[in-house]
């Protein structure tokens, strides 16, 4: 059944106000960007937005009031959001409002998604008179988010270099991280990714393939753990088969990734995930041993 968002006051219709937005540095078109920007490159957007005609009888706010255009960008691996506002403002007969996000291009990974809001005096049409207003109200967004995506999928697997100390994670050479939604179908570019700590010595041998084997065996060693653990979570609406199917469907799904894992260690895909949860230790033990961790220089 459809769900229709209720708020408590007049709200415009979605073809009320037009919007824009384009990314003025680097010098780029949206579907360009990840062709053009670089790692540590700021990414600036103009966001641009104006009221059609019919918005002030709809929302029943006098045109002499202050609407405000809001420009949102928020990169969520990076755990950062940049805003910047712009009232709107009459010019031959039409309300425009524009404004330029900054965004800080060395804390930013993979993708950034951009926003815009209208806000401003809501009208709630209540009889109190301490009521009528319902200020700082959200009376437009875009319907979903503009994507920027900054990095190719065209990669083995998903890696981003990326500060941990300004984003907040722990202080550890890498970690692999699952989408919290992600799902057994999902791309692995759009499901998980190994991000690599540029605060950590490592970090320039793992992104240029010198890193000890060791090295590596740890991160695949992790990846393991971590894509097993997540397909686990379907266990109960889901069963090996069915994702053994879509793995043979899409060999690019999370799915055919899992499955590909737990051959290469020689378990069923179901005792993996079950391990995953219930003896983790056990199976990174297995994953290690399977990856022949520590054989580095025995022959020598």
């Amino acid at each position: 059944m459809a769900v229709l968002e209720s708020k408590p006051f007049l709200a415009p219709f979605s073809t009320s106000v037009r919007t824009s937005i384009d990314v003025i540095e680097p010098k780029s078109t949206i579907e360009q960007l990840a062709d053009v920007w670089e790692p540590g490159q700021r990414i600036v957007l103009r966001c641009r937005a104006e009221l059609a005609e019919d918005f002030w009888s709809q929302t029943g706010i006098p045109s002499s009031e202050e609407i405000t255009m809001v420009g949102i960008a928020t990169c969520l691996p990076a755990r950062a959001t940049w805003r910047s506002t712009a009232k709107f403002l009459e010019k031959d007969d039409t309300w425009i409002a524009e404004t330029l996000v900054e965004i800080d291009g060395g804390v930013i990974a993979v993708e950034v998604l951009a926003d815009l809001w209208v806000v401003g005096p809501g009208r709630t049409g209540s009889s109190d008179p301490r009521n009528t207003v319902h200020f700082g109200a959200k009376l437009w967004q875009l319907p979903r988010p503009l994507r920027l995506g900054l990095e190719s999928d065209d990669a083995a697997f998903p890696t981003t270099a990326i500060s941990f100390a300004q984003t907040g994670r722990r202080d550890v050479p890498w970690v692999v991280e699952p989408t919290a939604d992600a799902e057994p179908a999902w791309k692995v570019s759009s499901a998980i990714r190994l991000y690599v700590n540029v605060d950590s010595h490592l970090a320039p041998s793992i992104l240029d393939g010198t890193a000890p084997e060791d090295i590596y065996a740890l991160i695949q060693s992790d990846i393991h753990l971590v894509v097993l653990h997540r397909l686990s979570n379907w266990r109960d609406s889901m069963t090996p088969h069915q994702m053994e199917q879509i793995a043979e469907e899409d060999h690019e799904s999370l799915a055919a990734l899992g499955l590909l894992l737990t051959q290469s260690i020689g378990l069923p895909l179901s005792e993996s995930m079950r391990m995953s949860r219930e003896e983790p230790a056990n199976l990174i033990a297995r994953s290690r041993e399977a990856l022949r961790f520590g054989d580095e220089g025995e022959d020598a």
